[in-house]
């Protein structure tokens, strides 16, 4: 198949993945938009290395087993706002802010995101919808003849 030939379906319907996403991470946190979108650069992160070991991700597939804190590998502080375009400073003020609420945890090594032990039911709903979202999104792919 030729991406190319699709590509504008592709990032149109892509784009509205992430617009959904991001509203619905909006919707669901009390955080102003920079805010939660630095805990949701901690929790992904945190746990990106469950992507490259099936066993391991297998063993934490389900809503109703969360990794462990000790398995969450901590992500710096200089590593969030790299990521997020954002200036170190803007970035450390801010994570001590989440920090100071509870919101992450310093580690040695950097930050782990707290929202999985503070507010799970809020966890497992962003799941849930997440996992509607993208559904949607490989259907819709997949009615415009677009291989997934």
């Amino acid at each position: 198949m030729n991406d190319r030939q699709q590509l504008r379906i592709i990032s149109r319907m892509s784009m509205d993945y992430v617009v959904a996403i991001c509203s619905a991470i909006l919707r669901g946190s009390r955080h102003d938009p920079i805010d939660a979108l630095i805990l949701s650069t901690v929790a992904v992160a945190n746990v990106a290395h469950l992507n490259t070991d099936i066993t391991l991700s297998q063993a934490f597939a389900s809503i109703e087993t969360p990794e462990p804190q000790g398995i969450k590998r901590p992500i710096s502080r200089n590593a969030v706002a790299m990521s997020l375009g954002l200036s170190y400073e803007t970035a450390r003020r801010r994570i001590q802010e989440l920090l100071n609420e509870g919101s992450l945890i310093e580690a040695d090594g950097g930050l782990i995101g707290a929202n999985e032990v503070a507010n799970p039911e809020m966890v497992k709903a962003m799941a849930e919808q997440n996992a509607v979202l993208l559904r949607r999104l490989i259907r819709q792919l997949r009615e415009q003849g677009i291989e997934v």
